[in-house]
C-alpha cells in the first residue's frame, strides 16, 4: 500500500514539474524598453498577394519595404531584427504620401528568445535620398522564451538613406514580459 501511495505522489510531482506554468499577465509589470538598431534596407518592391490587404481608407499599398539590422535592446542584449511594412499610395493625391503600416518586426535576443512586434501609423518626415520616419509599435504575444507573453509598446524614429540603403532606428517605450 505504501508503494502505491509513494508511486502516486511521485507520478503527480513528475506531471506537475513537466507541465509548463502559464504566465499570469496580471503580475507582469511594465518596465522601460529602449533599443538602437542599424542595418540595411533589403528590399523595396512589389507587394505579394495577401500581404497588404488592409490599407487605410483612400490608400493602396504600392510597395513592400524590408529591413535587417543589429543593435542593442534593453532586456534582449545585442539583437538581430528583421522588419517589413506596406508603403502606401494616396488615391486622392495620385502619389505616394510617405505613409506606411501593417508592419511586422521580429527581434532575436542575444540568447535566442524571439520578440514579435507590430507597427502602424508610419509617416515619412522628409524626402529622399534620406527619409526620416516615425511610427508606433506594439509587442505581441507569440514570441519565445521570456517574450512568449510580451505586451507594451512605444514609438520608433529613424532614417533610411536610399543612396546607401543604410537605416538607423531608435525605439523607446515600455515592455512587460514573464517567463512561463
Amino acid at each position: 500500500m505504501r508503494k502505491l501511495i509513494w508511486l502516486s505522489v511521485v507520478s503527480i510531482l513528475a506531471v506537475a514539474l513537466m507541465t509548463p506554468a502559464v504566465a499570469d499577465k496580471s503580475k507582469m509589470k511594465d518596465v522601460p524598453f529602449k533599443a538602437t538598431f542599424s542595418g540595411y534596407l533589403t528590399g523595396f518592391g512589389p507587394v505579394p498577394d495577401g500581404r497588404c490587404d488592409n490599407p487605410p481608407e483612400g490608400k493602396v499599398a504600392y510597395a513592400l519595404a524590408s529591413f535587417e539590422g543589429w543593435g542593442n535592446a534593453t532586456h534582449a542584449g545585442y539583437s538581430f531584427i528583421s522588419a517589413e511594412h506596406c508603403s502606401y499610395w494616396d488615391l486622392n493625391a495620385g502619389m505616394a504620401d510617405g505613409t506606411y503600416g501593417q508592419g511586422q518586426m521580429t527581434l532575436v535576443a542575444a540568447n535566442g528568445d524571439v520578440l514579435r512586434i507590430s507597427y502602424i501609423d508610419g509617416v515619412s518626415l522628409s524626402g529622399p535620398p534620406v527619409v526620416e520616419f516615425m511610427d508606433y509599435f506594439t509587442f505581441e504575444d507569440g514570441g519565445t522564451g521570456r517574450f512568449t507573453f510580451a505586451s507594451g509598446g512605444g514609438v520608433d524614429i529613424g532614417s533610411v538613406d536610399f543612396s546607401t540603403y543604410i537605416f538607423e532606428m531608435r525605439m523607446e517605450g515600455v515592455i512587460a514580459y514573464k517567463k512561463r
